[in-house]
């Protein structure tokens, strides 16, 4: 029986001749191949609308070899297949045993083992053995610096093939090998089934193995079709493989080129398009206006590509176009997955589009993936969170929140101290030790039901039919139980890694996980070129024709270069596969996609990227360009420049993307700033409030918006403190413990040039005491360095203080009034009368002589605001602890000044200029006479009086320019002042 090869362009019915002739033996029981999966079920559904529904057989190349080990070996059929995690880790363990040398060094770095899996199987599909490939390598490097290389990469071949042997497996490289060297020896007992092959535009060796042995051992009709065209640039790429085909080929089939089955209004411009793609002549006829058959969109950044995209796709199925008429072709659609799934679902665009996943990218995975590296002590407390999210694991996911704020507050980084913490408040978490005590095989089946209750969780007693994200879990269980299934074969053989619950995760983690809506008529196609290249649609839409997108730049080889393949069949006579041919493969692709449409082909390319950045559009662009007349082009192209967020008001798609446009391109208004308080209940609340804190009321005196979020909102914070206010509150406690002791020592607190030795040593005590208390303990770095300026800075602080020679003593340190203190003792609020105002708070100290008083109050920063700025920016803390301290210990007030922390800043504030003995230490312009600081003190009741007659009445003044420490609202989306 002959070998039939028909070979023509795009559209010339190759398939229809391929169709017709399998139709025609459909009761000999014919056999049906085709590149892809989704072509089976695609081809399947053409057959039966062509009345051939029984004994239709329709299968990928691999299905091809199975049917033949069924019929010709059985045995070979039932040996198991090394794929999925199986291969990787038998490629992994092949590393691990092979005698390396060379790049030794190498096979240690994460990626080795998965590029040596490409590079094996690429030799298995080009019948290479380890023996062949071994002499070929040796006789090409000689006795020269290559010899070591060249033993290493035999060697890894060999050992790769040895772990095979030995887990008595094979892979699907090799099963085909033994598959066709089965049906060689026994031809008779394949049967007469007639094989046709359609769809491919080009064949691995294995392949065009089997439809040799098929049509010259087996004899059976062979028929192939092939996209090729004699002389024509389209067709670089599938030249080789009608070279090799027509050699064998009993009957070549020709067929011309037919632009029939375009649709009218666009076969003009769709014909000339694929006619004259890549080979374009002069003098060729005058060309046809491309509209409405073609479209050019140039996008500024990829999110504007893609919602022209959808615009496109939402126009032609509001024509009445069969969403699964519609393909929108990606070179990567991976990369690109997000984004258009945004987008298309904002349309309310039905799509498929395919995918792999990392299982711990999934829901259910993340959880699994989170739980064993906890148990395995590796885990973060931000996983153990993960974990106790999963659907399923819990009844009330809230609580899972409640745990993240708390560690997230506390800056717990360890899974350990996040579950010491869930234990604590809630249920001990068992399973974590049942992991943690499990190894081997014990392990695989413990996290196998802790799969299987996590997945099941959320469907209790509900009985649901799964849809959407749902089936994202599902595919997700399938693959982390087959994966279990893999590791748990090897570990009968003794060939799987140590399983721990820690290393189980790292394998567990990058397992692919199939996510996506299989194409149907219903949904619009998201697929690779390779993927649309044996089906036409209504409208196809091209993206990323962009230089190294679209065509790709090559990826290199990491172990054996196109030129030294070349060099090794010089050497050899073994014929490695090259590469060298990319650009070719590259251009048969977009003239797949091109000639794809039936009615109108849309090309798309970037004119910038998400910054800005030129980004240059491919020759594929300027090819069709050349194919029309001048201008022509120019008038079907739709731009988007970056600047522009939405389209054109008579251009949107939908009603919200008409609004948006229209909100875009209208005047614009400010938000209104937060109203005054009204509500009556609080309002009342507010009239009958007597008690507030001088921080409350120095917020309420900078911004009103500021004091309703800190005092009165309070949200909960989901991160630790920041580190000036943790690094405040350590230096407060630090200074405390260091005077007091210093008192103890010394009889006096004060801070001299014979007591500062004594005091740095005390700074050094203190803060090592307490560092671990405010989270700057040893072992940290970034603790270690910020503990480290903090002393410096205290010492500092501490050396100014001894500089000035003061004769004031650090009599009341932290001192509390109208509420609690570290020691117990407290003195009574500052009553305000008649305002009716009770104030409260905590001096941080306050130093004596005599019958006068000094107020000073510790500043994180290293710039401290000096009087004449105190009340133009707010500031009322300081005025109100001189206040206090007359009012409640009854002396004389010296003055009060912020004392900064950080850097070599000097105190500022205000002093009485007849307290000489603290000139040395003040800046002179705070020197001020007595009688004004009585007028301060006076104007700050005054202050408070209408700070809180005004907040009782509900008023809120927003001061966005005092609200932040840099002059800028610390709460804008709150607040809007000022806003454009």
């Amino acid at each position: 029986m002959p070998l039939k090869l028909v070979t023509g362009p795009a559209n010339a019915g190759k398939a229809g001749v391929v169709l017709a002739a399998y139709r025609a033996r459909i009761d000999d029981d014919p056999i049906l191949v085709v590149p892809r999966a989704e072509d089976v079920e695609h081809t399947r559904r053409e057959l039966a609308c062509a009345g051939a529904v029984l004994g239709v057989r329709v299968v990928r190349f691999g299905g091809l070899l199975e049917l033949v080990a069924e019929r010709v070996e059985p045995a070979l059929a039932a040996v198991p297949r090394a794929t999925g995690l199986r291969h990787d880790l038998l490629v992994a363990e092949a590393v691990r045993r092979a005698p390396l040398r060379t790049i030794a060094g190498s096979a240690r770095r994460p990626g080795f083992a998965r590029a040596a899996g490409r590079f094996v199987a690429e030799l298995g599909r080009a019948l290479v053995d380890p023996e062949r490939l071994r002499g070929a390598l040796l006789a090409w490097a000689g006795d020269g610096s290559r010899h070591g290389y060249a033993e290493d990469l035999a060697a890894l071949y060999s050992s790769y093939r040895q772990v095979l042997d030995e887990a008595g497996e094979v892979d699907d490289e090799l099963f085909a090998r033994s598959a066709l060297d089965s049906l060689r020896r026994d031809p008779r007992r394949f049967g007469r089934s007639p094989v046709f092959v359609y769809g491919f535009d080009d064949f691995t060796p294995i392949e065009l193995d089997a439809i040799e042995t098929l049509a010259r051992r087996v004899g059976v009709e062979v028929t192939v079709s092939l996209p090729f065209e004699r002389g024509r640039t389209a067709f670089r790429a599938t030249a080789p493989a009608f070279a090799l085909l027509s050699e064998i080929a009993d009957e070549h089939e020709e067929l011309q080129p037919s632009s029939a089955h375009y649709a009218p209004e666009s076969r003009d411009a769709l014909a000339a398009l694929e006619r004259g793609l890549f080979d374009s002549t002069p003098g060729r006829p005058d060309p046809p206006l491309p509209a409405p058959a073609l479209g050019l969109h140039l996008a500024g950044g990829e999110r504007a590509e893609a919602e022209l995209a959808g615009s496109e796709v939402l126009r032609a199925l509001r024509h009445g176009v069969a969403p699964g008429d519609v393909a929108v072709v990606v070179r990567d659609p991976a990369s690109r997955a997000l984004l258009l799934e945004e987008v298309f679902d904002a349309l309310a665009v039905p799509f498929s589009l395919e995918r792999t996943r990392p299982l711990a990218h999934t829901v259910l995975g993340r959880g699994v993936v989170a739980l064993l590296r906890c148990a395995g002590g590796v885990g973060s407390a931000y996983e153990l969170v993960a974990y106790l999210r999963t659907p399923g694991r819990l009844r009330r996911p809230e609580l899972a929140d409640e745990l993240e704020a708390e560690v997230r507050r506390e800056g717990v980084e360890e899974a350990a101290g996040a579950r010491a913490r869930w234990e604590a408040r809630r249920w001990p978490l068992d399973e974590l030790d049942r992991l943690a005590a499990a190894s081997g095989p014990t392990l695989l089946e413990e996290i196998d039901r802790r799969l299987e209750r996590l997945f099941a969780g959320p469907y209790e007693r509900a009985a649901p039919l799964l849809s959407g994200p749902e089936l994202e879990d599902a595919a997700a269980l399938r693959a982390a139980r087959a994966a279990l299934a893999d590791l748990a074969r090897l570990a009968a053989r003794g060939l799987a890694p140590p399983l721990s619950p820690g290393p189980l995760a790292d394998l567990l983690a990058d397992v692919p996980v199939r996510v996506g809506d299989r194409s149907s008529r219903d949904r619009v196609r998201i697929a690779a070129p390779q993927d649309v290249r044996a089906r036409r649609f209504d409208t196809v839409i091209v993206l990323g024709l962009n230089e190294g997108e679209f065509p790709r730049r090559p990826v290199p080889e990491p172990f054996l270069s196109d030129e030294l393949r070349r060099e090794v069949t010089e050497a050899s006579g073994l014929t490695l596969p090259v590469r060298e041919q990319e650009l070719d493969r590259e251009r048969h692709l977009f003239y797949a996609c091109a000639s794809r449409a039936e009615r109108r082909l849309v090309l798309s390319a970037r004119r910038s990227d998400e910054e800005g950045a030129p980004a240059p559009a491919s020759f594929f662009v300027s090819e069709v360009r050349e194919l029309f007349s001048p201008g022509d082009l120019d008038a079907v192209t739709v731009r988007r420049t970056l600047a522009e967020v939405t389209s054109a008001p008579d251009e949107a798609r939908t009603p919200l993307e008409r609004t948006r446009s229209l909100a875009a391109r209208g005047p614009r208004a400010g938000e209104s700033a937060p109203r005054d308080l009204s509500s009556p209940a609080v309002i009342a609340e507010l009239e009958g409030r007597r008690a507030f804190s001088a921080g409350e009321l120095e917020a309420l005196g900078s911004c009103g918006v500021r004091w309703l979020v800190e005092k009165v909102v309070r949200p909960q914070a989901l991160e630790p403190d920041p580190d000036p206010l943790v690094r405040g509150r350590c230096a407060h406690d630090v200074l405390r413990l260091t005077f007091e002791r210093l008192r103890e020592r010394t009889g006096s607190a004060r801070v001299t040039e014979s007591t500062l030795g004594e005091a740095e040593t005390l700074v050094g005590e203190a803060l090592a005491e307490l560092a671990p208390e405010h989270g700057l303990a040893t072992g940290d770095g970034r603790a270690d360095a910020a503990r480290r300026r903090l002393e410096d800075d205290l010492r500092r602080l501490l050396r100014r203080e001894a500089d000035a020679d003061g004769s004031y003593e650090p009599a009341h340190l932290e001192l509390a009034f109208g509420g609690g203190s570290h020691d117990g003792s407290s003195l009574p609020p500052l009553v305000l009368d008649p305002e009716g105002v009770e104030v409260r708070g905590r001096i941080d100290r306050v130093d004596t002589h005599g019958r006068r008083a000094l107020v000073r109050d510790y500043k994180g920063g290293a710039r401290a605001t000096g009087f004449a700025r105190w009340e133009e920016d707010g500031h009322l803390q300081v005025a109100i602890y001189m206040l206090a301290v007359r009012q409640l210990l009854g002396m004389e007030v010296a003055g009060g000044l912020y004392v900064p922390l950080a850097g070599r800043g000097q105190s500022r504030g205000l002093v009485s200029e007849d307290a000489d003995l603290l000139a040395a230490g003040v800046a002179r312009a705070d020197l001020r006479p007595d009688a004004e600081i009585d007028g301060l003190l006076e104007r700050t009741r005054e202050r408070v009086r209408d700070l809180v007659e005004r907040l009782r009445g509900g008023e809120l003044r927003p001061c966005p320019e005092r609200c932040g420490p840099d002059g800028r609202c610390r709460y804008p989306s709150i607040c809007r002042e000022g806003s454009p």
